[in-house]
């Protein structure tokens, strides 16, 4: 049996709740923040994560009550669902705060919600991005200079989404070429040795330097990809 959870319990989150109303509701940055406490930013990042986390888990909780479920698998479902779309946690609170705007807004009770512009300029809930899509993202990136934020917009997407999109395709590419190349050379490690050398570099840098070590090869194979 599901049992409520008052919306005012967020605010006993400590610096959680005060990292979130810092930078949601007086736009400052993590930074800013992470100096004010005298803390790293990943920390702060962290704490800010963790108390959206802590919202959405209350609204899906809440939803589920009130709507007769006696789990919150439905409410989940569309958090899951609404996580893939937006990339980002803050777009999910957003989303369930505009989508249940009523009910919600009794459920906390005087206390804020997500900002009114994150709600205003929030893209519609999508179930999958075509590869069209993904397309335009890459043209638009490496063709056009664009940034996420401007991708995204052009799109209807978040930034996040735009950059999950960009990183996603180049993992797949990357994924493919370097399966094969290790078909080719018999060179087991290949894949891990790129990514132990660059732990910290995005998959297109990763896959630049794995075409820079091997043009022929790399060139050849997606020859025949367009090919097939």
């Amino acid at each position: 049996m599901l049992q409520d959870i008052p919306y005012k319990t967020l605010l006993d989150k400590g610096r959680k709740y005060d990292v979130w109303v810092l930078r949601d509701l007086y736009g400052n940055t993590f930074a800013d923040i992470a100096r004010e406490y005298g803390v790293s930013v990943v920390t702060i990042t962290h704490d800010y994560n963790r108390l959206l986390l802590f919202k959405i888990r209350y609204y899906v909780n809440h939803l589920s009550i009130l709507h007769g479920y006696q789990t919150t698998a439905h409410f989940s479902e569309i958090w899951k669902n609404a996580l893939d779309c937006y990339s980002a946690m803050k777009y999910v609170a957003a989303y369930f705060e505009k989508e249940y705007a009523d009910i919600l807004k009794e459920y906390r009770q005087g206390e804020p919600g997500m900002p009114e512009q994150l709600l205003r300029e929030l893209p519609p809930l999508r179930a999958r991005f075509s590869k069209q899509t993904v397309a335009s993202v890459i043209r638009l990136k490496e063709t056009k200079g664009m940034t996420f934020p401007a991708i995204g917009k052009r799109l209807r997407m978040t930034r996040e989404k735009a950059q999950d999109l960009y990183d996603g395709y180049y993992h797949h590419l990357l994924y493919q070429l370097s399966g094969k190349l290790i078909e080719i050379t018999g060179d087991k490690d290949l894949r891990d040795r790129y990514q132990d050398a660059f732990p910290s570099s995005s998959c297109k840098k990763r896959y630049d330097r794995l075409f820079c070590d091997y043009p022929e090869l790399c060139e050849s194979l997606l020859k025949g990809k367009k090919r097939g």
